[in-house]
């Protein structure tokens, strides 16, 4: 386990280059509707103390908000308990912050704020921040204890402050708590980290990919029920690349073989890169989004200020120039939070879709369209020209997160959602596992740019591949479908079977067990068989549908 703080310290900075290759594109050209909500919050936040080395916390905070000031552009500032309440940091945001910031709340616990909440301080020795799970997140506490905190947080924040905060984020929440923030303090709009593996002692898998009204008994699941819908939305924190990041596949030289998250973190080598900067950039402003796009960037104080540098600024420079553009919401997490809640009643349809490498490799290129509705998630990915479905994750009412009733005291917490197709856990070393499209035994490829279009809340993406056919495939709210021009059409999931949750092919279900859920997928056209590999679903002359929604 590594916290975020050591795996920069044993990666290095300065690896920018290797990844600026010329851009080749892979999709075609798209002119997205005008009726989707784009939004971009820059969010720092801020600690009091880093009991792990000596640094000025408040440089950051300082040059941060000068740049931020430079570039006129709106911002939001999350002050963790310690920083609210001690130090300069209260006085220097009163002091310097525009009309159009915002302050908010980073609800990671420390010792002042567990101490003043009557809550028992569980930390290690020396350590007034502890990152482990069980000390540093409200699921490390029990329901009563989570309350306390959050009533003391939100009861010093309204003593300086003068009113509760909007927004309120960490890098890991709970259901409980959320609700009991909404409920009695009306916050607008949550943010939870991006998915990751194992950083901090946690791993998260699976959540949307943008934002969205969370169950009330899964913050990482969205509400399948209106009765069961939190009346805020969690968004998703810090720009993550859509293409690269979700197999890991940048391997540092000479690190034993760890990476680096390919986010907008301007202290990580993609988030000084100018090539993903641009991309991604681009893909929030320019690609189709269907109902909602949204991005994050900014930085926490506990980085130096000169790791952060080389990327803060330009990302500035970048932001403000796709500010004036008008097509991007560059506002508070507050007010996005607003206009989410006006424009949404349950969680939208929404998409990402990156139509080139996001670093400009070419060897091979790789492109990626994800799409999310609440009740499933999907990834289509191409790889050097094979395309193949990567991510089929869907989500339950009746799938509870772990620890929401009885808190953990373990330092190693997975939050995965239920999965029909895991690209990531499910594979063999050194072999993809993924959703294959097949003619007979053959798995098509590119023979040209495919297409995406937006059709309502639906996404359909229109591939050609070999011998003049034209793959389609469409993702609905509820189901995908996939046909082939002039063939029959086979689709071919291939895993390592010990490591899936498919329990049972019976008739047209595909049967699953996650942590005590049995969940399926229904063949609405197609047949489906088991196979020594997976299993297989194939048509003949229909398109093949897999339902994907869950009963509630």
């Amino acid at each position: 386990m590594l916290s975020r703080r050591d795996l920069l310290l044993l990666l290095g900075q300065g690896y920018v280059g290797a990844r600026l290759a010329p851009l080749t594109g892979m999709l075609a050209s798209f002119a997205p509707p005008k009726n989707s909500m784009r939004c971009i919050n820059v969010v720092n936040f801020i600690r009091a103390v880093e009991p792990r080395f000596k640094m000025d916390m408040m440089l950051s905070v300082r040059n941060q908000m000068e740049l931020i000031l430079k570039y006129r552009l709106s911002a939001t500032w999350l002050l963790q308990y310690d920083a609210l309440v001690s130090g300069p940091f209260v006085g220097f945001l009163k002091e310097r912050m525009a009309k159009d910031h915002e302050v908010g709340f980073w609800f990671e616990m420390n010792e002042m704020h567990v101490r003043a909440s009557g809550v028992e301080w569980r930390g290690r020795p020396g350590y007034e921040w502890d990152y482990f799970p069980s000390v540093a997140f409200t699921l490390g506490y029990s329901k009563e204890d989570r309350v306390k905190l959050a009533d003391t947080a939100m009861r010093e924040f309204k003593k300086v402050w003068g009113r509760y905060p909007s927004s309120v984020a960490s890098w890991n929440l709970d259901a409980f708590t959320i609700d009991h923030l909404v409920e009695h303090y009306d916050v607008d709009a949550f943010a939870v980290c991006r998915d990751q593996i194992a950083t901090d002692g946690f791993t998260i898998w699976g959540a949307p990919i943008a934002g969205y009204y969370p169950s009330k008994t899964n913050c990482w699941s969205p509400a399948l029920d209106r009765h069961n819908q939190i009346s805020a939305p969690v968004f998703r924190m810090l720009g993550q690349d859509p293409v690269y990041y979700y197999d890991r596949v940048w391997r540092m030289p000479g690190k034993g073989g760890l990476t680096t998250p390919d986010t907008m973190e301007p202290v990580w080598p993609s988030g000084q890169s100018p090539t993903f900067v641009r991309e991604f950039l681009d893909m929030i402003e320019k690609e189709p989004a269907l109902g909602f796009a949204y991005a994050q960037i900014g930085q926490e104080n506990s980085f130096p200020w000169d790791q952060q540098e080389p990327g803060y600024e330009p990302q500035m420079v970048a932001l403000s120039k796709l500010r004036e553009r008008g097509v991007v919401h560059v506002e508070t997490m507050g007010e996005s939070g607003r206009r989410f809640k006006k424009a949404f009643k349950e969680t939208p349809a929404q998409a990402q879709v990156m139509p080139d490498d996001s670093f400009g490799n070419t060897d091979p290129s790789c492109a990626s369209i994800w799409y999310q509705s609440r009740f499933y998630r999907a990834n289509l990915h191409i790889k050097g020209g094979l395309p193949y479905l990567r991510d089929l994750t869907v989500y339950s009412d009746r799938m509870p997160q772990p620890h929401l009733d009885e808190p953990t005291r373990e330092n190693e917490v997975e939050q995965r959602m239920p999965a029909i197709l895991d690209g990531y856990h499910w594979r063999k070393p050194d072999s993809l596992a993924g959703g294959f499209f097949l003619t007979g035994d053959d798995r098509l490829r590119l023979t040209g740019k495919p297409e995406v279009k937006e059709d309502g809340a639906s996404l359909e993406v229109r591939l050609p591949v070999q011998d003049g056919h034209v793959l389609r495939v469409r993702f609905d709210e509820q189901a995908l479908t996939a046909s082939l021009d002039g063939g029959p059409l086979t689709l071919s999931f291939e895993w390592d079977p010990p490591k899936a949750a498919l329990k049972e092919v019976r008739g047209d279900k595909l049967l699953y067990g996650w942590h005590g859920l049995e969940y399926e997928a229904t063949v609405g056209t197609g047949t489906a068989e088991a196979t020594p590999s997976g299993c297989r679903i194939r048509s003949h002359d229909d398109p093949i549908r897999l339902r994907l929604a869950q009963k509630s």
